[in-house]
């Protein structure tokens, strides 16, 4: 009877033992679930796997492009150098043409102010000078006094022509020259030829020779001279117009006043 017990009660517990293993074979068999989490494995190695290579491959594209970008960055710098030394060559060149035309306006007004001195010391001049000439003169005057107001003359043009009648009244004195003109002799308006000598005496005579006079640049007027002037003044006028030939003469000067 014993033994029969213990039969029944090893057999109980082989029944109790096989029992789960029976139900986990009736539910899936075991080389089934291991091939599925070999399965399982390789599949999420050759997901890790894919993602390395892409890693790898995004990686190697994000090196090529910091490589391009900082070539492009490089590139980028020595073309801003560039700018920058364009930039103060410009800014230096800006200062110098702004210093340049402070020091022309400065030039030109000082210019302006020593031509109009000029101009005023040669009107004065002329005033006091003897009378030749005197609407080929003073419309010169008149000419230069219009253009240095002129904003669209520039400075070099009116130092020119201020300058160039000082000239032509400088050559006044080393030259002869005969004209026409009305004048006031003895109260009377006359025809008389004027004959200049240089800037040293105006002398005048009636057309028909019979009177002649000289001009008293302190009186302002024209003085008479005696008949036997006539003949010497007449050979002058002659010598002046070409019409003989150059010889000695004497004239009537007269003393040299210095005013």
């Amino acid at each position: 009877m014993y033994r029969s017990n213990c039969i029944i009660t090893l057999a109980g517990i082989l029944g109790l033992l096989l029992i789960p293993l029976g139900t986990v074979l009736a539910e899936k068999p075991i080389s089934t679930a291991i091939r599925d989490d070999i399965s399982r494995t390789m599949a999420v190695d050759k997901k890790v796997q894919d993602m390395k290579a892409g890693w790898s491959e995004q990686s190697k594209e994000m090196t090529d492009k910091l490589e391009r970008l900082e070539q492009e960055a490089e590139h980028l710098e020595k073309k801003l150098e560039k700018i920058n030394l364009r930039l103060t060559l410009e800014e230096n060149k800006y200062a110098e043409n702004l210093r340049r035309e402070k020091e022309t306006a400065r030039v030109k007004a000082e210019i302006g102010i020593f031509l109009d001195s000029v101009l005023e010391r040669l009107e004065s001049a002329i005033a006091s000078d003897l009378p030749f000439l005197p609407g080929e003169r003073q419309g010169r005057l008149a000419d230069l006094k219009k253009m240095m107001v002129d904003p669209r003359e520039s400075s070099a043009e009116k130092f020119r022509r201020v300058f160039e009648a000082l000239q032509i009244e400088a050559e006044y004195g080393t030259t002869v020259e005969v004209t026409q003109e009305t004048i006031d002799l003895d109260n009377t308006r006359v025809l008389a030829d004027i004959f200049r000598l240089g800037r040293v005496s105006l002398f005048s005579q009636t057309i028909d020779g019979k009177k002649s006079a000289v001009f008293d640049p302190l009186e302002k007027t024209w003085q008479p001279l005696p008949e036997e002037t006539n003949r010497d003044i007449s050979r002058a006028i002659a010598m002046a117009r070409l019409e003989r030939s150059i010889e000695l003469t004497k004239l009537p000067l007269g003393r040299i006043v210095t005013q």
